[in-house]
Order: structure tokens, then sequence, then C-alpha cells
């Protein structure tokens, strides 16, 4: 089975990469160009609207579909449609023209687990969160098209992706401007909120190439996407400020994230993914580097050489 990273299959036709102007949609892209695969983007819009008409002509001729589309945060409605619906639509497309799906899930739909447990594909679902409910949503009716046969798919059960152009709405992404920032303006202190929660990070590029690797390949249903390693979220942000020089003191006094109390702990036991020949190639410095190596010039980036 061939790893993304060594020989990717061609496929025979283009790929459908939907929420391509995304975090993680941009990285899929870039993986898919590097392959030398041809790929096809749909104009903005909503395409739980869209027409069979459209869908024709989206998947005319494609020899696969990845869906890294969704939203993070909204109401309960617009989370609905963008993490359940949308995937809906797209399995009925999909069966139709016979092509594999391959759809990013969210370890946020495991819930809560112990402190210790390293989440596997067949533990219980139990969300906390209406991002969670709507994303375990996606995945349930995924897992049931595949269940009676209509469709080939893999889920992609991501935990906490890094990387270049993470946004400022995510701790990782604020904390990379703050201190780029704190850094260039010679501030004393910044603050966060509580810094104990343990996160399992994974390098956004090895996401992307996860995800064409299964479309090239014989996965089917969920498999866990992580580093496989949990760390304290102190880790990410001491590390950021190693790497910006940053000499003030970081203060944890800031009211804290109700995730962070919600599931305390996350780690994902990616053994089915390396099992089926795929291996990781970037580690956490390797993450970080990259997420403030993507900070924009206006966002006062400051980085020590080396």
């Amino acid at each position: 089975m061939p790893d993304a990273g060594r020989s990717p299959v061609s496929l025979s036709g283009p790929v459908l990469v939907l929420g391509a102007r995304g975090f993680l949609g941009r990285r899929i892209l870039a993986a898919l160009e590097t392959a030398g695969q041809a790929v096809r983007v749909p104009p903005p819009g909503d395409l739980t609207a869209a027409t069979r008409a459209d869908w024709d002509a989206l998947l005319d001729g494609v020899a696969g579909v990845i869906n890294a589309a969704g939203r993070t945060a909204g109401s309960p409605s617009e989370l609905a449609r963008a993490n359940a619906l949308l995937p809906a639509r797209l399995l009925e497309e999909a069966a139709r023209v016979n092509v594999k799906l391959v759809h990013l899930g969210s370890a946020a739909e495991y819930g809560a687990v112990p402190e210790g447990h390293a989440s596997r594909e067949d533990d219980p679902a139990r969300p906390l969160s209406p991002y969670g409910a709507s994303k375990l949503a996606g995945t349930v009716l995924i897992k049931e098209a595949l269940r009676s046969g209509r469709v080939q798919a893999a889920v992609l059960r991501l935990t906490n992706p890094l990387g270049a152009g993470l946004g400022a709405e995510t701790l990782p992404g604020r904390a990379a401007r703050e201190l780029a920032q704190a850094t260039r303006a010679g501030q004393d202190t910044v603050r966060f909120g509580p810094l104990g929660a343990r996160r399992d990070f994974v390098d956004a590029r090895d996401v992307a190439r996860a995800a064409v690797y299964a479309l090239t390949s014989d996965l089917s249903g969920v498999v866990n996407m992580g580093s496989g390693q949990a760390r304290p979220v102190r880790d990410l942000v001491d590390g950021l400020v190693t790497l910006t020089g940053f000499r003030g003191q970081i203060l944890e006094d800031a009211p804290g994230s109700p995730r962070s109390n919600d599931v305390p702990y996350q780690r994902a036991d990616i053994s089915r993914l390396r099992d089926s020949g795929f291996t990781l190639r970037h580690n956490f410095h390797d993450s970080l580097d990259s997420l403030l190596c993507g900070l924009e010039p206006t966002e006062a980036r400051s980085r020590v050489p080396g």
C-alpha cells in the first residue's frame, strides 16, 4: 500500500477538493499538486443548495473527492449545514458517480476521555459541543452509507492541526501572533488562560498527506489522524517563546477555555493509520516553526534564527 510521501498513486482524473480555500484545504491542494495530480475546486457558494446540473459539472470525470469544508463555530443551524448537510449531499453525489470520498472529521466527536486514554476508532463517540455533535452527524451518515455498500469513503478523524495560516481564533494561532508582537514591542508579559490541558497536535502538512493517502489507498471507514502524543498546551506556548525569543513572563490568569475544562485530555490512537503504511514526516517543533513562519508581516512576526 503506497505511502503518500513515497510513490503516490496516480489517479485517472482530477480530484475535487471542497474547502480548498481554508487552512487545511490549501495544504491538500498543495499536496495533490506536488504529486502531479490535477485538481478541481468549486466556485464559492452553498453546495448544499447546488442543483444536480451543478454537481454534474463539478464531478464530471473526477477520480475522487476530498471534503475539507466545514465550520468550527457558528449557530447550531450553521454548524449542521456545513458539517452534516454538506456531507449528506456529498454522499449522494459520490455514490451516483461511483468515486471515493475522503472526509475530514474531528476528534471532538469523541468528547471527554479518561486521562491517559488514547481514543480508538471504535470507542463510543459522546461529543460535548455543538461543533462535535455536528461533525459526528456527518461521520455517522458516512459510516451508514459504507455499511450499506453505497459509497467508497474514509473519514479522517483529526486531532489539533498546526501550521502556517492557522487563524487567530484558535489558541495556537493567537499565541503565535501575540508572542511575535510582544517580542517586537518589548512587552513584559503575555496573558493566557490555564495551559494545563493536554492535546494531540499534528502538523497540517501531514494531515494533507494523509488525506491524499486515504484517497489513493484502500483505507475505509473512520481512521484517526493525529500524532499519537498528548502534550500540555503549555508546551506549545513554551515552544513559541523559544522560537520568538520572547523574554518576558507568561501568565495564566486570563479566563480559561470552556473546552479545556470539559475535555482536559486528548490523544488519538493512530495504530490503524500507521499499520496501513502511512508515516508522519513532521514533528512538533516543525509545526511550531511553520506556524510562526506563516504569519503575515502586518502581524509583526519576530523569530529567532536557527
